[in-house]
């Protein structure tokens, strides 16, 4: 994702596969991603049920969130902002 940012700083980047939570999203935006998508656990969520598919979305913003509080940021692009200070 770095790379790509890197190389094509004007195009969104949509990252997938392997992402299962708000966390994963998180590290992917950090990382440079525009977005984060997930198909998998909302699947299975929504072979369960409809409310199941619901929870989880509230969950996964939950963690998105969580995670910008832990690294002091107040929106998602401030995520990409806390990676880009760290590298020399």
């Amino acid at each position: 994702i770095i790379q790509v940012r890197q190389s094509c700083p004007e195009i969104p980047i949509i990252a997938s596969g392997g992402i299962y939570n708000g966390l994963d999203i998180a590290k992917c935006i950090a990382l440079g991603a525009s977005l984060g998508g997930m198909a998998g656990p909302l699947l299975t969520a929504a072979v369960d049920s409809f409310e199941s598919t619901i929870q989880l979305i509230h969950d996964i913003i939950r963690e998105i969130q969580i995670t910008m509080f832990a690294t002091g940021v107040s929106c998602l692009k401030g995520l990409a902002e806390v990676i880009e200070n760290k590298r020399p």
